[in-house]
């Protein structure tokens, strides 16, 4: 055998695993962020591990000044850890107390350096009166630093029409997301109290899903993990019903509020995840356990269209029952959600969540004629359930487990 033979036959053998290479799509992972809490003079490393070592992939956080900044992009180079940041030049200029941008281009470009930096914290709850200063900036972003998100926290639909500076709350999420044109669409929303989830959680998910859809972008789920106020002591359900229940409305990441206690203000906070002495709380390793789930069924949720959400009753307020059609009929169990997903391929999906934070239940579910199988999509160590019927059945019931607050993925295949 000559060596041109040789080679020819080499590269036959290697050239499947080559091409098989280059044609295989990467997985696409879901961001699970964290809001780092107070505004601080200094900066730990610790810190940034423990976020890290908890599954979080990003932080949100408040330091204003570029010397700690750079400190913190320094650490989180180090661990894989993205950041969002604030910087007192951008905050100088939305103020009016700087109308020149070139502060903020040699600040943006010193922290681009960073592999860690995903962008800047532009304004956390701005009211339309703030939208005018803003957009100039977000232009100003987009147009010079395509490359960077740049992340709006918006106002949630119990804010006050003085706050929002309108009395119609789709009309504020509408401007917020085509005016300002935020990569992310992210709401604050505290949708615990002490009465277990709040009366208008779902319907502030309802709108922001809306204005997702119209605007083709992403929105985050948002996870109240500290107690104040007439929000009590967090517990894993309550994280679970929160983050699972976004996820259900089409959310394509998650956000918790915050690892460290926020700064004291008018009001008391209790620990975060981590206490005020650094050390971390039962709510960290909750936060930690939520967090591999949603990063395990991360890659089938970040490629999945969302086409529904329905309720067993009672419904929420505004919110819509099962309907003909749908590949479930009814849920004969109370405060059950179903958002309800199609693949690239085609192929349906489900996100069932119990919403109840208090009690577990086993949920008698009843799904359509032309349904033959559902395989649930694992999340943990667990084996998934798998639900299969056979041609001659009539009845398709099946009794499935949630925890309480708890959320599970199920691939539906038709005949």
């Amino acid at each position: 055998m000559n060596r041109s033979t040789l080679f020819v036959g080499i590269i036959l053998l290697i050239a499947p695993f080559i091409f098989n290479c280059k044609t295989e799509l990467p997985k696409q992972y879901i961001p699970i962020s964290v809001w780092y809490g107070p505004t601080t003079s200094t900066v730990y490393r610790s810190d940034f591990l423990n976020i890290r070592q908890a599954g979080f992939t990003t932080c949100i956080i408040d330091l204003k000044k570029g010397t700690l900044n750079t400190d913190a992009l320094s650490f989180a180079d180090s661990i894989g850890l993205r950041l969002f940041l604030t910087d007192e030049n951008i905050e100088n200029y939305i103020a009016g107390r700087d109308s020149l941008l070139y502060a903020i281009d040699s600040v943006t470009q010193a922290y681009e350096t960073h592999p860690s930096f995903q962008g800047p914290l532009l304004f956390d709850k701005p009211g339309l009166v703030d939208f005018a200063n803003l957009a100039v900036l977000a232009d100003y972003f987009t147009g010079k630093h395509p490359n960077l998100d740049y992340f709006i926290q918006g106002l949630p639909n119990y804010a006050s029409p003085a706050r929002l500076d309108t009395a119609n709350y789709s009309d504020y999420l509408s401007l917020l997301a085509r005016k300002l044109k935020p990569s992310i669409l992210s709401v604050e929303h505290f949708g615990i109290s002490t009465e277990g989830v709040t009366p208008d959680f779902f319907s502030n998910l309802a709108a922001i899903r809306k204005i997702a859809i119209e605007t083709n972008r992403p929105f985050w789920a948002y996870a109240l993990v500290v107690p104040f106020g007439e929000h009590p002591a967090i517990v894993h359900s309550h994280i679970r019903v929160q983050l699972y229940s976004g996820l259900a409305y089409g959310a394509k990441g998650v956000q918790y509020f915050s690892f460290l206690p926020p700064e004291r203000g008018s009001y008391k906070y209790g620990d975060a995840l981590l206490n005020d002495g650094g050390d971390r709380t039962k709510t960290f390793w909750d936060a930690k356990s939520i967090n591999a789930e949603i990063a395990q069924l991360g890659p089938t949720v970040m490629e999945l269209k969302s086409t529904g959400v329905f309720f067993s009753a009672p419904i929420p307020p505004a919110q819509a029952g099962f309907k003909p059609g749908l590949a479930i009929e009814k849920i004969d169990a109370p405060t059950m959600l179903a958002g309800f997903f199609q693949g690239k391929d085609g192929s349906e999906y489900v996100l069932l969540v119990n919403t109840d934070v208090d009690y577990g239940k086993l949920a008698n579910i009843t799904f359509a004629d032309d349904v033959e199988s559902v395989v649930e999509v694992s999340k943990n160590y667990m084996p998934p359930e798998v639900l299969h019927w056979d041609k001659n059945e009539t009845e398709k019931d099946a009794n499935i487990l949630f925890r309480a607050g708890d959320g599970r993925l199920f691939r539906i295949i038709k005949k």
